[in-house]
Formats: C-alpha cells, structure tokens, sequence
C-alpha cells in the first residue's frame, strides 16, 4: 500500500507543553525499577498541604490511590453521546497494577471513537487536507518537507508505485492533528475531555481506495473514492518534567486519607507519575481508535490536478 506520512508528533497527556517525539516513544527511558511497594500502608500519612508540590510528600500507594479517586470523578462529568470521559478511561487504565507489574507495558488498547472526536473542527479540517493531498490539490508534509504526492505522481509514473492505472488505487497518510492549550480554559466539556485524554497532539492516519479516469483532453483525472476511512493514533504517557493544576478529587471529604480536602484544586507534578511507574503502580501505553468511515464532502467523488 503506497504510504506517505508526516512523523512530527507531540503528546501531553493530562499535562501541558510537551516535547515533541515520535509515536510509541516513551519518555521513561532509562528509569531504573524497584520492586513494587504494594498499597498497603500501616497507616495513612497527612499530605503537606503547603508544599509546592502536595503529592511528593506522600507515600506512593497514598498518591496511586489519589490518582485513582481523580480517574473516579472525571468519570463522572457529562460528555456528548453519555459515554465515559476519555480522560478518565485512559487514566484507570494507565493506573492498572497488573499490567505495570507484568512487564511495564500493555498491549495496544484499541478504542470506539467519541462522535466529539471524529466530528471535532480540528479533526474535520485535517481530513479536508488529506483529501486535499490524495487528490494532488495540495502539498503532503513528508518528512518536515513538501511535496506533491497522492494520485499525480502516481499517475504520471505508475511503474514506481506498483500500480496499473486501470486497477483501483490505495493510498494512506498520517498528520499530527494539534489542540490549542488555551481549550484548558476556553474549550467546552468535549474539548477538554480531548486535551486531557488525547494531550496537545495526536496522529490521524487516513486510508483510501481510489477509482481513477481520465477524460479524453482533460488535464485532470476524474476520482471515486471506493473507501475513506480514518483513525486516531497515539500514547498515553506523562513528561515528568511538567505540571498542571486538577480539580482536587478530596475536596471537602471527611474520609480517612483524604488529601487536602481543604484545597478545592491541587498543582499535579507528574514527577509523581514516575514514583508511581518505578514501583510498578502505572504504565504507560500505546493507543488507537477503531477505524470509522468518513462521509460527506471528504468522501465524495472529486479531480486530481496533472499541473
């Protein structure tokens, strides 16, 4: 299948201003592991509630166990369509002791994508370009350069790609579809939900079956999209080096081991998600949505310039 990407990529998972990095690369390399501590404590130790950094002055099974009861309530905010927040689907799931102490890593954890995902403004707008791209309209981002690629030099040398003209045409392209940091204030419940689940950036690949025919003395070539279809691809991990601010799950709670429940939110260094990793509490993980079928203007028949 002919393949064209664009490999830049950025992810912030409940976090702010991550470092660009490839897919599937974790940014715990090189941390060493100890031996998971378990959760049993002989008892609860009190948070410093004035400590710039809260969660560092507990233990770490108290601090997996607040990371918990975070998952529990952003589970229970509304999002369009009913379903369960993505933020706290990927949260419960990077929390997974099991997983963390079997070898670190799960296997791909494959997803139905929210319609507030497919249907997102970003996420249009990035599908309107890679129809854009396939039909040679506008320039791929290939390795941080442009180029033309889609159906007209696949056209104009067919011999290179392996393909006979009179045959039906597969292609696919991958982009980094970025979401703007300002959504932690401005966005709606749906935004939000895509910023904190998804970070500052995920990959949408596209994957087309294309019918192509040129009209005697035209100088373009006539398309049918026989299949257009689209997913979301990324991973779920923190860059310890950040921080952000939550809603505290233990505000005003009178139970035993609640942390800070005078503060109604707490600024989360995720320097902590690494204390939880090492003692094989937490572990990150890659990614994707199920493939959807994209409809409407995309999908519908269109022309390939040959100039």
């Amino acid at each position: 299948m002919a393949e064209f990407n664009d490999p830049s990529t950025t992810r912030s998972t409940l976090a702010q201003g991550r470092a660009p990095g490839s897919v599937g690369r974790s940014n715990q390399t090189g941390l060493g592991q100890r031996k998971p501590l378990g959760l049993a404590a002989p008892k609860q130790k009190s948070a410093n509630c004035g400590a710039v950094d809260i969660l560092s002055t507990l233990p770490v099974p108290q601090v997996w166990q607040w990371y918990k009861r975070l998952a529990e309530q952003i589970s229970k905010r509304p999002v369009a369509g009913g379903g369960e927040p993505l933020a706290s689907l990927f949260l419960r799931r990077y929390l997974n002791r099991k997983a963390a102490q079997s070898g670190g890593q799960e296997p791909l954890f494959i997803f139905t994508a929210p319609d507030y995902l497919k249907n997102n403004e970003r996420v249009q707008d990035m599908l309107e370009q890679h129809r854009n791209v396939y039909l040679s309209q506008e320039k791929a981002s290939i390795g941080g350069k442009s180029r033309w690629a889609g159906i007209r030099p696949r056209w104009q040398k067919p011999g290179d790609y392996g393909w006979n003209p009179k045959d039906p045409l597969p292609m696919h392209y991958q982009t980094l579809v970025e979401l703007p940091l300002r959504w932690q204030i401005t966005g709606n419940q749906e935004e939000k939900d895509l910023m904190y689940g998804l970070g500052l950036g995920f990959q949408l690949r596209t994957e087309v079956i294309a019918i192509v025919v040129q009209q005697s003395g035209k100088n373009h070539l006539e398309v049918t999209f026989k299949q257009f279809e689209a997913k979301v691809i990324d991973r779920y991990d923190f860059n310890f080096s950040e921080h952000i601010t939550v809603p505290n799950p233990d505000f005003n709670s009178s139970k035993s081991g609640a942390v800070c429940p005078q503060n109604k939110s707490m600024t989360v260094y995720h320097r902590n998600a690494r204390r939880l990793e090492q003692a094989g509490l937490a572990a990150p993980f890659n990614l994707e949505t199920k493939v959807w079928k994209v409809g409407g203007s995309i999908s519908a028949p269109g022309q390939a310039k040959l100039s």
